[in-house]
């Protein structure tokens, strides 16, 4: 099966508020070009907070986020 990446990018991130804290992985890159992989825990009020695979907690604001991608299963 193949997969679709969505993305969100900074303007959008209020509307997709639930539909991001239910992707079980996202990929976070932000305006430094710097691209982070992990679970996003929180997310609100201008701040989010990722979690990566070796358990660091990475916090950010909503300014620096240039946007936030994640994969969908294809149904072909």
């Amino acid at each position: 099966m193949g997969k679709r990446q969505v993305r969100i990018f900074r303007k959008d991130l209020d509307k997709h508020l639930s539909e991001l804290l239910r992707q079980p992985t996202v990929q976070v890159v932000l305006r430094s070009k710097v691209v982070m992989h992990g679970i996003l825990r929180t997310l609100g009020e201008g701040k989010l907070q990722l979690e990566d695979f070796r358990f660091g907690k990475h916090n950010f604001t909503a300014d620096q986020v240039e946007e936030i991608i994640y994969d969908l299963e294809s149904p072909y």
